[in-house]
């Protein structure tokens, strides 16, 4: 059985969130265990001067209380669930010591985004990753796949595949009569007089993997622009909630050369994602 890893970074939690792990676990019929995640280094100090002490301790204190009511408010809505707390200043080495190596990631993203520790985690992982924010799901979780089947390093097109393996899994029957997998054309300005030409090249491959993924025509869509910027118009102009997006293995070179689309979408808060990395 599937278990769902929930990581939290701020100290409390919002109706939605809890809805969407909720549906999360009916999707992959899933166990949930909790990890909120509490670093303070502030507290890690030893201050000589009494007042500082003083402070440090109430400090601790308070944030002591917050952490034991949002364990209550989890346990409330989920009565059977496990809850750890991680000290540390990564939670990655607490959360892999109870989860199964291809156990899903949930990360919920603090009102101010990501912390260094869910960055940390982000940029070394191996597993599949949810990213979601504290906005309510809209459609009860539509999520379409992003596929891109150009790219040299990957010439099976894995990460493309385990999109599709994925979708084929979330997707309730009546999602599956509407388009699931989306491909942005990207057209380079200095390419513009090619435009037709480029846009019939990539319909066409698109297609040809459609046919060896079995799936039919009419569920892929397109869309135009720059990757980011077009994958972010379309599941806001859609009323998408989620977006499926297959992860390669880089150089730390051409991480930052060829990453920049799902940089760009970690980065933006209302963006819920799911990064699918090779089992």
């Amino acid at each position: 059985m599937t278990t769902l890893h929930v990581v939290l970074s701020e100290l409390d939690i919002s109706h939605a969130v809890f809805s969407k792990v909720k549906l999360l676990q009916n999707k992959l019929s899933a166990t949930v265990v909790w990890y909120i995640h509490h670093h303070q280094g502030f507290f890690q100090r030893s201050y000589f001067s009494e007042e500082l002490a003083n402070i440090s301790g109430n400090l601790q204190s308070t944030e002591e209380t917050r952490v034991s009511q949002l364990e209550a408010k989890i346990k409330k809505s989920f009565p059977k669930n496990d809850i750890h707390v991680c000290n540390d200043k990564y939670w990655s080495e607490c959360v892999n010591s109870h989860a199964e190596p291809l156990d899903p990631r949930v990360i919920i993203r603090t009102k101010s985004g990501l912390t260094s520790a869910d960055n940390q985690y982000i940029n070394n992982n191996k597993n599949t990753v949810f990213i979601l924010g504290h906005e309510k799901w809209l459609a009860d979780g539509k999520a379409i796949g992003a596929i891109d089947p150009f790219h040299e390093d990957d010439r099976d097109n894995k990460s493309d595949r385990i999109v599709v393996n994925f979708m084929h899994q979330w997707a309730s029957v009546e999602e599956k009569k509407s388009p699931y997998l989306l491909h942005v054309i990207h057209i380079p300005p200095l390419a513009i007089e090619y435009e037709k030409q480029i846009e019939a090249l990539h319909k066409e491959q698109i297609f040809r993997f459609a046919k060896t993924v079995k799936c039919p025509k009419e569920l892929v869509v397109f869309t135009r622009g720059t990757p980011e910027q077009a994958l972010l118009a379309y599941i806001d102009n859609n009323k998408v909630d989620l977006i499926a997006l297959g992860c390669r293995e880089h150089s730390l070179f051409d991480k930052w050369l060829n990453g920049s689309t799902i940089s760009a979408l970690i980065d933006h808060q209302s963006a819920d994602m799911v990064l699918i990395n090779h089992p």
